[in-house]
């Protein structure tokens, strides 16, 4: 019978009930008698639904995850700092792959010895919990007060805590090792008197400021936003084009565009480009002041013909006064105007003012923008801006009070147009930016907040950078050099409830308290809370030196300053101004969230980098590369993978499923390959347990012995890989190494296990086994279950010393076993093997009928001399009788043909004129260009192109009775022609399958002798004669008759070859 990679498994089910039952397994050995042993149905079958929630309660009552704690509790100390995930829902597909990854990577130190922080965090307060809060409470901040805020408070509390309870369950199902029953969480007292700390220390550093400034501000949420809270949408608004009267001017108009209507109202000035050229044009009877050079592409747009009647610099029109066109309808304005002597003026800036599109003269409201707010301090203008926090224009804009900001665009563009100031309207399609939290689009309001003055930390900040390893190196030199690059101060307050308060007390005098910790409140005020958070501290006053009280803001921390202090504030308070995290390993949208506020807020609080190292990864999208959302259909939970095919097969399609720093696109294909993938990891293991029954033997109890080049090569191999996958995890490249380990147990189990299939010894089991189990070893970060159940299948069987598999020492490599230049040699025969296998596969030729000979065609030295020292293992995998080396094989003729495909992409409109060109070479010509040069020129007029083996289409015309392939670097041919000798083989090795198959049925074990009798035609009985003895040892028969079969129980009568052929046998 047929060998495969693993030999042949049939079952034969028992009467015992299912769960319980146990199964008759049959492994044929090449094509010796099969023999049985009996199985537990878990070692049968790799069934991870079964496995991985038994290894759960296995690493639960043997305690092994304390175990390995412990045994690695000695080693140096490794400061691993969890980013905390927002306890504010399920798990989402991108937080399991971060947390495999981190678990992959700490489970490595482990094995390595090293005792390496396991405490896991969460991240409890701000918005992500409130909204969530909100909508199940079917309130918004408004109702906030109405409902109560110490009842909002505590429905915060147990939402954000329900929700750690479920993630915590999602963590350990994902094979998650940490200390979860003493995580740190930013809803404890001492994590938010650890943030405290740090903004007292910031104060004494003189970077804690209080500022007027115009932030993007949430309207739903009814908070300031910061930069990194932002999330950015394509929306389609409406942009219009309207004129500014000149003052003092007849007809007379300055141009400007925006397309935020709404922003008008609190319009102030009109910026140009001081060096910029800038034209009067004549349009019907009015004259527009608009860039030179977009006056052309402007007006096309507009559908007005003009004549230039000036040219001028930008630069000149400064101090030009206009009249706000709203001016009569907003009292406020007016007052505004006499106090200002630059309000509804021409101001000038480089900076802000560009010609990619408008006009080139900018709409600017102080009030509302940054840049705006930047150039209007310049000119002494006011950041006016009379939206509340619901976006809602107050009583001071007068006619408008009551409208609101966004929302009635279309209600100020008919004001305006009522009043024929618009030109022009516009649908654009634009980014825009949106809360990270409601995702509503967000408004600019100019509010008075607190802010750390992190901006001028910037160069010394990126001199910190360069000394922090990021992998990939790009996400830490590039991306995060150029955010801080452009860091701005960072706003730390926030206008909400469910965070950490900020310990500033402000009295009427003035005086400002910044607190660090409980104890120094408790000696200036008394008594406090035992629960810091709003409303019991709001409570809580100082004595002022003045005699009166003061008060604390009623603001709390930006959410991200609660995971900033991260680094300190999870540990114990006398680690706060030493320790720095070895490790931290997050997505890519950290850049501008927690990478970000780790390092500034540690630099502003102790003049310390927060973190020495950073592995960056990726977001996970669909198949297709698109964003995951709900909208369209394709998000996928973590869940669809792990119910269906397990942890195991999550996690390793997510750890090497992308480089660092690049996203995973999702594809259900590669998860079910991977999960195939782990079912040949599995049967390995079964194939070591019940061959070495076969053996009775222990292989941990024998020696191995090294001395044939297939076993040379394996253990070289395995050596190697134990070197490049402990590189790797050194360099963090953790993405890289379940790869490596595939392309070990792939190669045992498609190469090793098949040289095997006619020699099967103990020597080579042992050698086999050996080389698995630093396979398992290397596999238990990445797959801890079923290394784990193959760890415990073995232990049982073979009496395993280790408890647990990963209570295991990482392997080491023995760099004298290492042969890179067997290595090589062998990469070489694969390649050949496979091509002369697939060659057979090309002439129906299957392996158990015999090659009189293959020829072997290349001119590199190197494959040739691989084939000469290796061609016994060449002809025993291949069954080829005779192997040839030639450089080139005689009366070869070739077709060949360019190729458009390849050709007009890279040569455009000449590919014709170049297809000719190759048309008329002749083929053998092209050929020996190739093989010297590796290519050949087509000369067209003076332009040469150069032509490679890829531009062209190359079909070989053998000599009858030949048939091959060509590969890169060689070409595999094989003879036709069958000899009477070579069909005797083929049918004896047809045979001896048929018996070995009807034993199987017959229900014989090895031991079991038969009689045989086999009918065939006289030809062919002479032709088998040489082989009577082969066939007899092989299938267990003592006696062999070549004679008619008739009344015997066991008989099968089939064709081979279009021969009539019968077998039988009875049992001795």
């Amino acid at each position: 019978m047929p060998s495969s990679f693993f030999g042949r498994y049939f079952s034969v089910q028992t009467s015992m009930p299912v769960m319980s039952r146990q199964r008759l397994l049959y492994i044929y050995i090449g094509e010796r008698n099969c023999f049985k042993c009996e199985l537990d149905l878990l070692i049968m079958k790799y069934d991870p639904l079964k496995i991985e929630p038994e290894i759960l309660k296995l690493w639960s009552k043997k305690k092994i995850f304390k175990k390995v704690k412990k045994k690695a509790s000695k080693g140096k100390y490794v400061y691993f700092l969890d980013g905390p995930p927002y306890t504010s829902g399920k798990v989402h597909v991108g937080t399991a792959w971060n947390r495999a990854l981190k678990d992959c990577y700490r489970r490595y130190l482990w094995m390595r010895g090293l005792n390496v922080n396991d405490t896991p965090g969460f991240d409890m307060h701000g918005l992500p919990i409130e909204v969530k809060v909100e909508k199940k409470l079917g309130i918004s901040k408004k109702g906030v007060e109405e409902f109560g805020v110490k009842k909002f408070i505590k429905t915060c509390k147990k939402f954000a805590t329900g929700n750690m309870s479920v993630m915590i369950k999602d963590f350990q199902r994902l094979g998650e090792w940490m200390d979860w029953e003493n995580p740190y969480t930013t809803i404890k007292n001492e994590y938010m008197e650890g943030a405290w700390w740090a903004l007292k220390k910031a104060h004494e550093k003189n970077l804690l400021y209080k500022g007027k400034k115009v932030m993007t501000w949430c309207p739903r949420c009814a908070t300031t936003l910061a930069k990194h809270e932002l999330e950015y949408e394509t929306l389609a608004d409406e942009s219009i084009f309207i004129k500014f009267k000149v003052a003092n001017k007849k007809n007379e108009y300055l141009l400007v565009w925006t397309t935020t209507p709404w922003t008008i109202p609190f319009n102030l000035a009109v910026m140009v480009h001081p060096d910029y050229d800038y034209l009067k044009i004549k349009v019907g009877d009015e004259v527009w002041v608009v860039a030179k050079a977009l006056a052309n592409a402007l007006m096309g747009v507009i559908g007005k013909k003009y004549k230039i009647k000036e040219e001028i610099k930008g630069k000149d029109l400064k101090g030009v006064e206009y009249e706000h066109p709203l001016i009569n309808n907003i009292p406020v304005l007016k007052k505004i105007k006499d106090e200002h002597k630059w309000a509804h003026k021409v101001i000038l800036s480089e900076e802000f003012v560009d010609t990619t599109a408008g006009t080139g003269l900018v709409h600017t409201a102080p009030g509302c923008g940054p840049e705006d707010q930047q150039v209007g301090e310049k000119y002494d203008l006011p950041a006016f801006n009379e939206i509340d926090e619901h976006g809602v224009f107050s009583k001071k804009m007068g006619k408008y009070a009551g409208w609101v900001a966004r929302k009635d665009d279309l209600k100020f563009i008919k004001e305006l147009k009522d009043k024929g100031l618009i030109i022009r309207t516009s649908e654009v399609d634009h980014e825009y930016a949106h809360c990270w939290r409601c995702k509503s689009p967000v408004v600019f309001r100019a509010t008075e907040q607190w802010f750390i003055g992190v901006g001028k930390l910037k160069d010394k900040l990126l001199k910190i950078n360069k000394k922090i390893e990021w992998v990939p190196d790009w996400a830490g030199n590039k991306w995060f050099a150029s955010w801080l690059k452009n860091l701005q101060d960072w706003c730390i307050s926030r206008q909400r409830y469910w965070g950490i308060p900020i310990p500033i007390w402000i009295c009427e005098c003035g005086k400002t308290y910044v607190i660090g910790d409980s104890k120094e409140l408790k000696k200036l005020a008394g008594k406090i809370p035992k629960d810091l958070h709003k409303p019991w501290i709001d409570k809580v006053k100082i004595k002022c030196e003045c005699g009166k009280k003061a008060e604390r803001i009623p603001d709390v921390f930006d959410v991200w300053l609660d995971s900033a202090a991260a680094t300190w504030a999870s540990l114990p308070k006398k680690q706060r101004d030493k320790a720095i995290a070895d490790f931290i390993l997050e997505g890519k949208d950290q850049i501008r969230g927690w990478f970000n506020s780790l390092l500034t807020l540690s630099w502003a609080a102790r003049k310390k980098p927060a973190y020495k190292s950073v592995y960056m990864h990726g977001f996970i999208l669909d198949s297709q590369g698109r964003k995951m959302s709900k909208s369209i259909g394709n998000v996928i939970k973590p869940e669809e993978v792990i119910d269906k095919w397990g942890s195991d097969t999550f996690r390793y399609y997510t750890i090497g499923g992308s480089d660092p720093g690049l996203d995973l696109n999702y594809n259900f294909k590669d998860v079910k390959v991977k999960n195939k993938f782990l079912n040949i990891l599995w049967n390995i293991h079964i194939y070591l347990i019940n061959y070495t029954k076969f053996f009775g033997k222990n292989l941990t109890k024998i020696k191995a012995n090294v001395k044939n080049v297939e076993d040379k090569y394996i253990v070289s191999k395995t050596n190697s890989i134990i070197r490049k996958a402990t590189e790797h995890f050194d360099k963090k490249e953790i993405s890289t190494v379940p790869n490596l380990i595939e392309d070990l147990y792939l190669e045992l189990s498609r190469w090793y296990i098949k040289t095997m299939r006619e020699d099967i010894n103990i020597t080579k089991l042992k050698i086999l086994f050996d080389c698995y189990l630093n396979v398992l070893k290397l596999s238990a970060p990445i797959i801890p279950f079923i290394s784990e159940q193959i760890w415990q299948n073995f232990k049982k069987e073979f009496k395993l010393k280790e408890e647990s598999i990963h209570l295991c020492d990482w392997p080491k490599a023995n760099k004298r076993k290492i042969n890179k230049a067997l290595e090589e040699q062998i990469g070489f025969i694969k390649n050949i093997t496979t091509s002369i296998l697939a060659v057979r596969e090309k002439l129906n030729r299957p392996v158990r009928w015999p090659i009189k000979s293959a020829t072997i065609v290349t001119t590199d030295d190197k494959i040739s001399k691989a084939v000469k020292k290796h061609e016994d293992l060449i002809k025993a995998l291949t069954n080829v009788w005779n192997i040839k080396i030639e450089k080139k094989l005689g009366k070869i003729n070739y077709d060949i043909k360019a190729d458009y495909a390849k050709l007009g992409p890279k040569y455009g409109e000449k590919t014709p004129e170049i297809i000719m060109r190759v048309a008329e070479q002749s083929p053998e010509s092209i050929m020996k260009k190739l093989k010297k040069e590796k290519k050949f020129v087509v000369s067209i007029g003076k332009k040469k192109f150069d032509i490679t083996k890829d531009d062209l289409i190359i079909q070989e015309k053998l000599p009858d009775g030949v048939i091959g392939v060509t590969e890169k670097d060689f070409g595999v041919y094989l003879e036709k022609d069958e000899t009477s000798d070579m069909l005797a083989s083929g049918f004896a090795r047809e045979i001896t399958r048929k018996i070995q198959a009807l034993r199987k049925k017959a229900g014989l074990e090895k031991p079991d002798k038969i009689s045989l009798v086999i009918s065939v035609d006289e030809g062919l009985e002479k032709q088998l004669q040489e082989f009577t003895k082969d066939i007899k040892s092989k299938v267990g028969a003592k006696k062999l008759e070549f004679v008619k079969v008739s009344g015997l129980k066991h008989s099968k009568k089939f064709k081979i070859r279009n021969k009539e052929i019968s077998i039988g046998f009875k049992v001795i």
